[in-house]
């Protein structure tokens, strides 16, 4: 079993604040994923003129499992035949 890996998404901190300007969420049904188009601005917060840089990020989202049927274990009957032979 494959395990996903966590995305952590940019957040504002005392620092820098983080704004989102753009998103886009394409699902890809072959790869089952969803690529996401991130564009935000970040303005650090400490600089006096409020420095700020635009950034753009491209990640993919896998979706979660799809729930398998659990397999039945099939029975076997086994019977016993007699068979007779008439001489």
């Amino acid at each position: 079993m494959k395990m996903p890996k966590p995305t952590k998404e940019l957040k504002s901190t005392p620092f820098t604040e983080v704004i989102e300007l753009e998103r886009i969420v394409t699902p890809d049904e072959e790869k089952r994923v969803d690529h996401i188009f991130v564009r935000r601005k970040k303005i650090c917060t400490r600089h006096p003129e409020g420095f700020a840089t635009e950034e753009i990020a491209r990640f993919d989202v896998a979706w979660p499992e799809e729930p398998k049927e659990e397999l039945k274990d099939s029975t076997k009957v086994n019977e016993e035949v007699e068979i007779s032979i008439n001489k």
